[in-house]
């Protein structure tokens, strides 16, 4: 039985109970871990010493999804990294334009030194969140917010907002290469800083 097929089941069972009722009523060789697992993976909420509630279905996705927090993840990391592609047009215009993502599927991008790889991996890990190297095929399908890594030699790194981004030029030099779904962030970027690039997609 998976968490989510037992996550199910503990919803119809009861909605609060103690870590010696749940080891009473379903037969584990380790109820604690089951129980520490599932509440890794925002299944249940931790009420107190021994004691669970199962976290109602809306709440579960709500969490997935809450990209603000997954932006904020960053910033509780003391490793370096550059938040890049489409991360970095949206850092750069302040949250203004943002592309192939929505509700339901956020991937993050960001670089980071290859020498850090293991620990960005397990950073993520630690605080249940998914994480793949960029260019990889997910060996699952992936929802809510999750982190697409990209190892670096070197990476160059300026702060915008309190996140850590990829400089400007490069973000501009990806919407270039990108300019049918870029364009009209290269517009905002043009306005916003001053860059003389004359892009004039509203006016088209």
């Amino acid at each position: 039985m998976s968490y989510y097929e037992l996550w199910a089941i503990l919803s119809s069972w009861r909605k609060e109970f103690t870590t010696g009722e749940f080891a009473r009523t379903f037969s584990s060789p380790n109820p604690r871990k089951v129980l520490h697992d599932m509440l890794k993976k925002g299944l249940l909420g931790h009420l107190g010493y021994g004691r669970y509630r199962v976290k109602p279905l809306g709440d579960y996705v709500g969490e997935r999804n809450n990209v603000r927090a997954g932006y904020e993840l960053l910033k509780r990391s003391e490793l370096p990294y550059a938040l890049t592609g489409v991360d970095g047009v949206f850092v750069w215009t302040e949250g203004g334009y943002n592309a192939d993502r929505f509700f339901g599927f956020y991937p993050i991008h960001l670089k980071v030194l290859k020498s850090d790889l293991a620990s960005w991996m397990e950073f993520f890990k630690k605080n249940g969140k998914k994480s793949l190297l960029g260019e990889t095929k997910p060996k699952e399908t992936l929802f809510g917010v999750f982190y697409i890594i990209y190892p670096e030699r070197k990476i160059d790194v300026e702060t915008v907002e309190g996140l850590k981004v990829e400089p400007l030029k490069e973000t501009l030099d990806f919407c270039k290469k990108h300019i049918y779904t870029f364009e009209p962030a290269l517009e905002m970027l043009d306005e916003e800083y001053n860059l003389g690039l004359g892009v004039k997609y509203r006016n088209r």
